[in-house]
């Protein structure tokens, strides 16, 4: 590990770091099935327990928790490890006081689906990567770009082959988009759920992309999983590469509010920071399903 301090230790294969306003860290525990927060001193506490395997997760306008759960899978060795509770993949959401609602209508194309990473657009319309049947590579399918509304409706989708990842808005209004197994980053227009073409951006010079984030002076990180390593592009260029070290597969990246890039490390279960002195790119927020105590469609896991 180059140039990083360790946050926290002892999360299980953890995914999907959030910035909170409190200074604390939301992060997705795959293999504990659940969502924590971990406190600036590098106190880890449960915020939420969703089942399965949440995958990714982004703070809505309230201060709940938008969780993409793909129904219990996470990669073990040579093997994969499947969760005690498992469900259908499905986006959660984790209010405050800790209850977990389903919020997602039923997702477009084959299962199983496997709800990876997501993100609020500029008009609040919630972006979700489903990666399809990951587990199985040699025949794995088209995965897609899925657009919730405000109900939890889906307004449209984007089928996108190669396993879709990781997403947030670039500075420009554009969805950014991992696309692992080709190592690419996709650049897309949408809005309110309809899609443009997608366009190759940049490809990884080593590993398969995963989560990615951006800073406000519009430079793009990119968690690197397999390759160890952050890639750090600017205007289309690498222009810097964050080494983890072997054996760490860095998931996922956000940029707090403290200038330091966050990034999970899924084999050593570590939340790792790089002090960058970087401000973060402000966020688009939104709302889907309604509080507890609400007439929303949310449904009470389990």
């Amino acid at each position: 590990m180059s140039g990083a301090s360790i946050v926290a230790e002892g999360l299980r294969f953890p995914e999907g770091p959030t910035w909170r306003a409190d200074g604390s860290v939301a992060v997705a525990e795959m293999q504990g099935e659940a969502v924590a927060a971990v406190s600036p001193g590098g106190d880890v506490r449960v915020l939420g327990d969703c089942g399965g395997a949440p995958n990714g997760s982004v703070l809505g306008a309230g201060g709940e928790l938008y969780v993409a759960n793909n129904g219990g899978l996470s990669a073990a060795g040579r093997g994969f490890w499947r969760a005690p509770r498992q469900l259908p993949g499905c986006v959660q959401r984790v209010d405050v006081d800790g209850t977990v609602t389903t919020v997602s209508a039923d997702l477009p194309g084959p299962a199983p689906h496997r709800p990876n990473d997501l993100c609020f657009g500029p008009d609040g319309t919630l972006y979700v990567t489903d990666s399809a049947n990951w587990e199985d590579l040699p025949d794995v399918g088209p995965g897609r770009v899925v657009a919730l509304g405000a109900d939890g409706e889906v307004l449209g989708a984007l089928e996108v082959p190669a396993m879709p990842n990781g997403l947030a808005f670039g500075p420009d209004g554009r969805l950014y988009l991992a696309q692992s197994l080709t190592r690419r980053v996709l650049v897309v227009d949408v809005e309110g759920g309809v899609f443009g073409t997608p366009e190759r951006l940049v490809k990884l010079p080593d590993g398969m992309p995963d989560g990615l984030c951006f800073d406000a002076a519009g430079r793009l990180y990119v968690c690197g999983s397999v390759g160890h390593a952050v890639f750090v592009f600017a205007g289309g260029e690498l222009v810097d590469t964050l080494a983890t070290g072997e054996g760490t597969q860095p998931t996922n990246c956000c940029v707090g509010g403290d200038g330091r890039l966050f990034v999970t490390e899924a084999l050593t279960g570590r939340l790792v920071a790089f002090d960058l002195g970087v401000d973060p790119l402000p966020l688009h927020a939104g709302s889907v399903g309604a509080p507890v105590g609400s007439s929303g469609r949310g449904r009470e896991l389990g």
